[in-house]
């Protein structure tokens, strides 16, 4: 998920159609209150965000995303004015910038900075940079270099696309990943409504648990028309909305 962050109204669709064309699900935010919201929903992987903002500034961007404890997980690219000073410019790089662009901004170099940052998968929590690492997942140990889950002596290799939906779930332990942020991790397009490519991925990856002795219903919540919310502990009890993955009705 791509966040444009300006309260120009122009700047902002001007970037989301640049976006559109790379086929990148992206949410527009007018001010820092707006961002702050969007964080409790569909976490971000790439924040492109003017330094000056109605209601605040790029610090208070930084600020809320450390909160959020997604500042180590999100790459951002800060937007300067044109006559600003190179201090100002050296002090978003100090405060988290993983890029600095001055107006008139290229919309060519905006977008290639914005798939390099996209990247191919999301950074598990967990996981340093320089490799993945194993870790647990709904009861079983992941190791995401072999793909494969293990639970005792029992093992079974997952497909590229368990492991994305595997990943999105970790990242977003305790937090719901909603629909948006997963069809733009996993599918790489836009979520229009329609849930059966994931209900039937969901059901794919319940399957895999269930061959080495697990249960994912045990671990995620669907959450009606929002997404799904993993938890790190098995919650053994009935809910309505996560008895059955295949549920059109609580899926959806």
């Amino acid at each position: 998920m791509i966040v444009i962050l300006s309260s120009s109204a122009r700047e902002r669709t001007a970037f989301a159609a640049l976006c559109e064309q790379r086929g990148w699900p992206c949410v527009e935010c007018d001010s820092v209150r707006a961002f702050k919201r969007v964080l409790t929903k569909n976490p971000p992987r790439v924040v492109v965000a003017r330094q000056k903002l109605a209601d605040g500034y790029s610090d208070d961007v930084f600020a809320a995303l450390r909160t959020a404890d997604l500042l180590d997980r999100t790459k951002t690219i800060i937007l300067l004015g044109p006559g600003v000073s190179s201090t100002l410019e050296a002090r978003q790089i100090a405060l988290g910038a993983d890029g600095v662009q001055r107006d008139p901004v290229r919309a060519d170099v905006l977008a290639e900075y914005i798939a390099k940052f996209r990247g191919p998968t999301a950074t598990p929590r967990g996981k340093g940079r320089d490799g993945p690492l194993r870790f647990a997942f709904a009861g079983a140990t992941f190791d995401p270099l072999e793909r494969i889950l293990r639970n005792g002596n029992k093992a079974v290799q997952l497909t590229p696309r368990e492991v994305e939906l595997v990943l999105q779930l970790h990242e977003t332990e305790g937090k719901i990943a909603t629909y948006d942020a997963l069809y733009s991790e996993i599918f790489g397009r836009k979520y229009r409504g329609e849930t059966s490519n994931l209900r039937v991925l969901l059901g794919r990856l319940d399957a895999s648990l269930r061959a080495i002795g697990l249960a994912l219903r045990d671990f995620v919540e669907v959450i009606p028309k929002i997404g799904y919310r993993y938890h790190s502990t098995a919650r053994r009890v009935d809910l309505p909305s996560a008895a059955r993955f295949n549920d059109r009705s609580s899926a959806a």
